[in-house]
């Protein structure tokens, strides 16, 4: 059967997703580093941190939403496929750190966590989205207008309550929850069948809203590190805000609308995108690479020069995920094959 070949606009989103995903542990290392320096020796201002963090921290949402908007249609060679590409990196970060790093000794319950999926908090919540797409799908697929709108403000309500205005309510977990993810998925859904005043807009119109959105997020932001305000900060920095959603809805929104066609090369670096996810966030990568190096740069750098080496390196680093993918999917293929001619 002849693959379907996907959207490059939506493809090109979803590498949007992952930059987003890298950019904002970029800018989280600067907000944490502010916080730690006097205010004389902070190169880039409250303000404008929480503006960059706003920008990028629809990271999680917009990729979810691209999940509903496609739909996800299980397989067992798929879910098989995500399963070894956690692994494949997983096990390969780990090997690597106890060779190459002293202080990293084994742990077997570390092993433990990497083969049960929850080294990665978004990858088990995902996974059980993935399995369970099929009981949303015929609700997506056949319900009328008003019982699809009726069921996403009860979610987005519940949501609302104890998961943003209650960010410390254990259940929601700040969005990341899979009843968040839930909505998330129906909610692309939604956009994506009916004809909803917001999908009619412009380019350039939603792009308005989306930095609107952020904009908003950004001051509250600033207002609650100016108060001291944690619980507050909490809501801020919570994916299950409604003002979150809404600029992650409008990003989708306007990807939706772009006219790209078939992109070999958009395509070809999408479908390897969820590497730079695997490989940045590895805990033991975040906490002894990653964050201390940005930390370095921040604080021995101009504004205007960490800036822009963290553009070079966070488009560098996805580029380098890319190709190092390619070993992942050979691998693969040659496992497929081994057990195919079983």
């Amino acid at each position: 059967m002849k693959q379907q070949k996907r959207d490059s606009n939506m493809e090109l989103y979803r590498i949007v997703c992952m930059l987003t995903v890298v950019f904002f542990h970029i800018f989280g290392v600067v907000d944490i580093s502010n916080a730690k320096l006097p205010a004389e020796q902070c190169s880039i201002g409250m303000l404008p941190t929480q503006l960059l963090m706003s920008a990028t921290f629809v990271c999680i949402d917009v990729f979810v939403l691209l999940s509903g908007w496609y739909g996800i249609k299980p397989r067992t060679e798929k879910v098989i496929s995500f399963v070894f590409q956690v692994l494949f990196y997983s096990v390969i970060s780990y090997a690597l750190f106890l060779i190459f790093c002293p202080d990293v000794a084994f742990s077997p319950s570390f092993l433990a966590h990497i083969f049960l999926l929850d080294d990665y908090w978004f990858v088990p919540v995902y996974l059980l989205l993935y399995l369970v797409a099929p009981i949303f799908n015929p609700f997506i697929s056949n319900s009328s207008h008003r019982q699809f709108k009726s069921v996403l403000i009860i979610f987005i309500l519940f949501q609302s309550i104890y998961g943003w205005l209650n960010p410390r309510e254990a259940g929601w977990l700040e969005g990341r929850s899979p009843a968040s993810f839930f909505l998330l998925y129906l909610l692309g859904g939604y956009v994506r069948r009916f004809p909803v005043r917001l999908k009619q807009q412009r380019i350039a119109v939603l792009m308005l809203l989306y930095a609107a959105a952020i904009t908003v997020n950004a001051l509250l932001a600033y207002a609650a590190k100016t108060w001291g305000s944690q619980g507050m900060t909490d809501q801020v920095y919570c994916f299950g805000s409604p003002i979150i959603i809404f600029a992650s809805l409008c990003l989708l929104l306007a990807f939706s609308r772009l006219k790209l066609g078939y992109n070999r090369t958009i395509n070809f670096v999408a479908r390897s995108s969820f590497a730079v996810f695997l490989i940045h966030c590895f805990p033991l990568f975040v906490q002894k690479i990653f964050w201390p190096y940005f930390e370095h740069l921040y604080v021995t750098m101009p504004a205007r020069v960490f800036l822009a080496a963290s553009l070079l390196l966070g488009v560098g680093f996805f580029l380098c995920a890319v190709l190092i993918d390619q070993l992942r999917l050979f691998s693969y293929k040659q496992l497929t094959r081994c057990f195919s001619n079983e």
